[in-house]
């Protein structure tokens, strides 16, 4: 596999992953695990089986490596490399998108004065896209799961190399979160783009489900399901406060929503 011994201390090692395809290329042809050809997909994960080949480093990115990457924190608000290999991805986007998401997480603060506190510290961006809602509060007392679609681009590794951690989820499907649950979730446009696939009420139950008694949610959709989402997140017995964006949009706009612990009138 190519891997160099970085470090070795009793009978604990420590292996490093090589940062060009030199040595791949001087392998025999029958070495095991062999070079995965070229319709492997290296960053594919949902629903992809395990295969039996290495995904060798590609030359383009070599900048990539640890030792050229920009350092921590200033990589976080800079234009990855890889940012070019989504669909309609460019740095331009990249910054723009960086600014929004300050203008946005600026107004959501006025909204719900709980964030940027201690009472929030385990938070899901259930629909990102480069992760710019974690990157604004980076300096916030919080721990972000940032979670891009798999029906949508995957932008993971624009997170990655953010410096961010994520993952890829469906959400017509059920999320694991074993053993953690969620003090904030943050919704941005998901059942605008995702009602067609599946029933939303039954997203809105997942989300129910990993939110923990009074914990928030922010969702941010269009004004019709907003309506919609008013009327559900009242059957889980939410209590939901309807807001303006920050542009104050009539199409657009944003929810509030505070989970609260069930109880019996009868219960002593």
């Amino acid at each position: 596999m190519c891997f160099k011994l970085h470090n070795k201390k009793g009978d604990m090692a420590v292996w490093q992953k090589s940062t060009d395809n030199n040595c791949y290329r001087q392998l025999e042809p029958d070495n095991y695990p062999p070079i995965c050809d070229d319709a492997t997909e290296p960053d594919s994960a949902w629903y992809t089986p395990m295969r039996r080949c290495i995904n060798v480093p590609n030359i383009k990115y070599k900048k990539l490596s640890l030792q050229r990457i920009t350092k921590w924190p200033e990589r976080l608000h800079m234009a990855p490399e890889r940012v070019a290999d989504v669909r309609g991805g460019s740095n331009s986007a990249f910054k723009q998108d960086d600014k929004k998401w300050k203008v946005r997480v600026k107004h959501y603060k006025k909204l719900l004065t709980a964030l940027g506190t201690d009472k929030i510290r385990n938070v899901m961006d259930m629909n990102t896209v480069y992760g710019g809602f974690a990157a604004v509060l980076i300096e916030e007392p919080v721990w972000v799961m940032n979670v891009v679609s798999s029906y949508a681009s995957n932008t993971l590794p624009v997170v990655f190399d953010r410096g961010l951690i994520g993952t890829l989820h469906d959400w017509c499907e059920a999320f694991s979160t074993y053993p953690r649950t969620y003090d904030l979730l943050h919704v941005d446009g998901l059942f605008t783009t995702e009602s067609h696939r599946c029933d939303m009420k039954y997203v809105l139950l997942e989300m129910d489900r990993i939110l923990r008694p009074k914990g928030y949610a922010i969702i941010r959709e269009s004004s019709n399901f907003v309506e919609a989402i008013t009327t559900m997140a009242k059957g889980m017995k939410w209590e939901c406060s309807k807001e303006a964006t920050e542009h104050n949009t009539e199409t657009e706009k944003v929810l509030i929503c505070q989970k609260q612990l069930w109880y019996s009138e009868h219960s002593s």
